[in-house]
């Protein structure tokens, strides 16, 4: 009358592509950055979720986001994430300039790739292109052909006062304002009113 479900049949699947990672599951989430099943080591850097294009996903346009990024498939195109943390895994194709907080590369990348505090191109990765971060690493193994600029952002500076503008000078007079003092050693005039 009733049957017994099978196994597997009424289970959910979970979709695969591009999936968030609680921080604990995260590459180099232990105390000791060790080779892990994403394909590499990498240091822990940042806190929180992220963001994954698995490796069978190829993405073809640009890709912006407001949260970290861990790409181990093909990218092709332009990746932007300015304020965040961008990993191209080992299993990384990446064909586009890659914009970051961080940006650490395992893989491959064709193209240029900039950040605002670090870039971290590991023995495993091969980088074609131009590098512009205040602190960049190169490991021993890595191929890198292109440039490295490391020019610090400078601080925006508070500006100089200005200095006030000259009063018209006095008609008649020393070129004091009217109501003004008197310079050390001058004689006050007792005609002028003011």
């Amino acid at each position: 009358m009733w049957k017994k479900n099978e196994p597997g049949r009424n289970e959910r699947r979970p979709s695969m592509g591009v999936m968030r990672i609680p921080a604990e599951d995260q590459p180099g989430a232990g105390p000791a950055a060790a080779p892990n099943a994403w394909g590499g080591s990498m240091a822990p850097e940042h806190t929180g979720e992220r963001a994954v294009i698995g490796a069978s996903i190829t993405i073809r346009g640009d890709v912006t986001g407001d949260e970290d990024l861990v790409i181990q498939g093909r990218v092709d195109g332009k990746v932007d994430l300015a304020q965040h943390n961008v990993t191209v895994g080992a299993n990384g194709r990446i064909k586009a300039n890659v914009l970051g907080r961080t940006v650490t590369v395992e893989g491959e990348v064709e193209g240029d790739l900039r950040a605002d505090e670090h870039i971290a191109i590991r023995k495993s990765a091969k980088v074609r292109g131009n590098v512009a971060a205040p602190r960049v690493t190169i490991e021993d193994g890595a191929t890198f052909q292109g440039s490295i600029d490391m020019e610090r952002k400078a601080a925006p500076s508070p500006r100089p006062a200005q200095p006030a503008a000259a009063p018209p000078p006095h008609p008649g007079g020393t070129g004091a304002p009217a109501g003004a003092s008197p310079r050390p050693g001058e004689a006050k005039h007792p005609d002028r009113t003011g």
